[in-house]
Order: structure tokens, then sequence, then C-alpha cells
């Protein structure tokens, strides 16, 4: 281990190694000492959170402080702030604990403060304050805020940890095996008991097939045949919680139906994440069942519309690279490079198979962009013209006219849905 020198010399490793610590990690880090008190700290200038009335009393809830515990513990609070501890021994003597922290899993949004502001019954005033504070700490996910507790676990007593083993340490689910165990027997012998069982995968393989081959026809029928067997209880209190939990697992298998059937990944991500999002602001069991079937049908005509239009691989390449380069600047040379083909092969095949020139087809996607843009923001239309790039907003609004038949701001005025 590393500590067995005298206390000065002791202090300023501490000090150096928190000092480091800040500085890989960009959150704050803090020493305890024997007692517990705040010996050094170090987070150049980090707000702290006003729900917190100190951080002694912060650290003294989040850790058993007086636990011997020879590995880094990592700790979530209610308002989701994150920190690890790693105590330091020199020899059998405990000399302290190592506090870093607060950072966060992912970015908090504006409704989860909201909420937090709402669950803990606090005035309105404290969102400004939650607010800068959220903005100001650092986003790190589980496993690189463990690797972090390794790597100074590993600084003090220079000694390697398995990343796996800790987090199973610190898992909250060490007994979750043993209860799932008893559960899956109990409701094994229930469902026999009443003769009522889960309905066979033929049906969900039915559908899902339709969504991979773009045939709603067929899909609909499908779904409104009888079931063979009854769904699955997700939520065991809550229907509603059960049917929203449903419409996920559906809207996960149609997404790699629909990628399977040919449809753009980046295109059924983004279509995916979007109808989770409406499903969890849904909150009635007939608009979730009508959501569902929407869901589905939007994937099948999307595969559909693919299928129709159907494409040499390197026409599907290049779609894809123009799709992903639209706010860019897109020259006919590393379109060609990026699907390995001669520039000049490349324009004839793709007029022959599309029908028009690359060109047209980048200024139509590009509107086609410009459309959503208008009408589902408040960004100006030069903001949008330059992001685009076009040369500048008179020739944004020539070929928006051109090919739409009105000029931008009148789109947006009929269409914009803020």
């Amino acid at each position: 281990m590393l500590y067995k020198f005298d206390c000065e010399t002791m202090e300023q490793d501490i000090e150096y190694i928190c000092r480091l610590m800040v500085d890989v990690l960009k959150m704050p880090v803090y020493f305890l000492d024997r007692d517990h008190n705040i010996d050094f700290s170090l987070s150049y200038g980090y707000a702290d959170n006003p729900l917190h009335s100190s951080q002694k009393e912060l650290f003294s809830k989040l850790f058993d402080l007086d636990e011997a515990f020879d590995f880094p513990v990592v700790k979530s609070t209610a308002y989701h702030e994150n920190y690890f501890a790693v105590k330091l021994n020199s020899g059998e003597d405990f000399m302290g604990t190592f506090i870093a922290g607060p950072s966060i899993y992912s970015y908090i949004t504006a409704e989860a403060i909201d909420s937090l502001i709402s669950e803990n019954k606090l005035s309105l005033n404290y969102k400004r304050k939650l607010i800068h504070y959220y903005n100001a700490v650092t986003v790190v996910d589980y496993k690189r805020l463990v690797s972090a507790s390794l790597l100074l676990y590993y600084c003090i007593y220079h000694k390697k940890l398995d990343l796996t083993e800790v987090m199973e340490k610190n898992s909250s689910l060490r007994e979750f095996g043993a209860k799932i165990r008893h559960d899956f027997e109990e409701n094994l012998s229930k469902s026999r008991q009443n003769i009522i069982f889960h309905h066979s995968q033929i049906n969900e393989k039915n559908i899902f097939g339709c969504v991979k081959t773009g045939d709603k026809e067929k899909l609909l029928m499908y779904q409104q045949s009888p079931q063979d067997g009854e769904p699955g209880i997700l939520s065991k209190n809550n229907p509603v919680r059960g049917q929203k939990n449903h419409a996920i697992c559906a809207v996960t298998l149609a997404t790699r139906a629909a990628i399977e059937g040919g449809l753009d990944t980046e295109l059924a991500y983004t279509l995916s994440d979007l109808y989770i999002q409406e499903i969890e602001e849904t909150n009635e069991i007939k608009d979730l069942a009508d959501l569902h079937t929407k869901m589905l049908c939007d994937f099948t005509d999307r595969v559909n519309r693919v299928k129709v239009h159907q494409h040499s691989k390197a026409i599907k390449l290049c779609k894809r690279y123009i799709l992903k380069h639209l706010y860019g600047d897109i020259s006919l040379t590393e379109l060609a490079k990026s699907v390995n083909l001669n520039a000049n092969y490349l324009s004839e095949l793709f007029k022959k198979e599309v029908g028009v020139s690359i060109s047209e087809y980048i200024q139509n996607e590009k509107i086609e962009e410009a459309k959503r843009l208008l009408a589902s923001s408040g960004y100006s239309i030069l903001d949008i013209a330059n992001w685009l790039h076009f040369h500048d907003q008179s020739h944004f609004t020539r070929v928006f006219k051109k090919l739409q038949g009105t000029t931008p701001k009148k789109y947006r005025d009929m269409n914009c849905l803020q």
C-alpha cells in the first residue's frame, strides 16, 4: 500500500492525488479525515446542489463511513447524482476517505428538473438554481465511473481490482437472482393451474415479418386476428404502465424488423425514439392501442417505400451518405470516394436508378430537411439556409419556392407545429 509516511508527506500526497483526479475526472474530489470531516476539497468553482443542506451531511447519508470496505463504493442520490468513495488505510490504521462527485449518467432535462421540484414539493425559485447546477455537473456513464474509482484505488494501493467484480459488489441486485428463480417457479405453476398461457410466437413473427416485407395489408389482418394466448404482465399494479411497456417492446422489435427490411438505420432509430417518447406521454389504454397500430403501420409503410424504390448497393450507400451529410457541402468527388466509384460513372448510375441528377437529389433532400426545421422549430430562415449550406438566404428562398411553390416564411406560417 502507498502510505507509510509522516503526516506532512501524506497530506501532500493526498492533495496531489485529489488534484490529479479532478483534472482527469472533471468533477469535485474530497478527502474526509478519520472523523469524517472534510479535510480537503477541490472543485474548481462547482456550484453546490441547493437541495443538499451540506456536503458532510450528504456524505454521511450516502456512505456508511464507519464500515470497513476494501473496494470502491459507488452511490447515487435521489437527485440523479453519482459519487464514489475509496477508503485510505495505512497498515491497520484507517486514515480517511476519498470521495469523488457529483457526476450524472446523462444530461438532466428541464422536464426532469420540474419533476424533482414537484416530487420534493419545492418552490419554483429552485428551478434556475438547479438548471445552473446540473449544467455544471460532468456526465460520466456508470462503467467509466467505476473505472475511475479503480484508477484512484490503484494510485493508493498499487493493487489491480477487477472491473466486473467491483460492479457486482456495488450492485443492489445481488439477491435478485434468487427472487427471480422463486417468482418464476411460482408464476409458472399458477399459469398451469389456471390454464392461462402466453400467446405463441407465431402471431408475433407474422406481424413483424409484415413490417420487414412492407406488407401493411397482411399486417392489419394479423393485428385484427384473435390472440392464441395472453400477453405478459409487464407491470404488476398499473395497467397503463403495462400497456406502455408492451408498446415499447413492440417499437424495439419493429425497428429491428424495419432495418432488416432495408430501412436506413438512422431513420429507423430516430422513428423509434419518437414513438417511445409519444408512448410515454400517452395515458389512455385505448390511445396506446391505437398508437401501437399506427407505429407498426408507419414502419411498414416506410419499408414498403424503400422496396418500391429499390436501388443497387452503391446508390443506397450514396443516398445514405447524402442523408448523413445534409448539413455539409456535399461534393461529387467525396460522394464518389465514399462508394469507391468513378465520379462520372456514379453520376450516370444515379440518374439512371433514381431518375434525377445527384445535385437535384441533394437539393431536394436539403429542402425536405428545411421543411422539417421550419415546421418544428423556431430557428430563423437565415440560420436554416446557412446550416444547409445554401449560398445565402435569397438563394435558399429561390430554391425552396421553385420546389415547393411557396416561400419558406409562408410554408412556416401554414405548417408550424409550435
